[in-house]
């Protein structure tokens, strides 16, 4: 991806609040501090679903999650993300890439997916698509 993009969609992120949502540190760490760097106004971090729904004060403007982790996973905190603030943009960060669990994310109302292990450029790119910034 080009410096542009990231530019682009730094300038996005700056009047915008992000959760992170990961269970395994060195992930939620090195997301977090990605989206910093691109300039996020605000990142908040959680360590599972549960810890995440103590922390939409205030309601994030995009979520970043982990699919499978303990007390509730990505799923269940997807579902009820949606049912209580549609508006708030979601993608999913996963090993699971077979066709039934994208296609059982898109019915749940997710906005993005970028399979792991991601690339800069991966989520870069899942991050442009979810804030409407032209890619090219």
């Amino acid at each position: 991806m080009t410096e542009q993009l990231e530019q682009r969609v730094g300038a996005a992120l700056a009047d915008k609040t992000l959760l992170v949502v990961e269970d395994t540190s060195s992930s939620r760490l090195l997301v977090a501090g990605l989206l910093r760097g691109l300039g996020a106004a605000k990142v908040v971090a959680a360590i599972d679903g549960q810890d995440a729904l103590t922390k939409l004060n205030p309601v994030p403007d995009v979520v970043l999650c982990d699919w499978v982790m303990p007390k509730m996973d990505g799923l269940e905190l997807l579902t009820r993300l949606k049912a209580d603030h549609p508006g708030v943009k979601f993608i999913m960060m996963t090993v699971k890439t077979e066709a039934e669990a994208v296609i059982q994310a898109r019915q749940h109302g997710v906005d993005g997916y970028v399979a792991k292990p991601f690339t800069r450029d991966s989520l870069l790119a899942a991050l442009a698509k979810v804030l409407g910034v032209a890619v090219a």
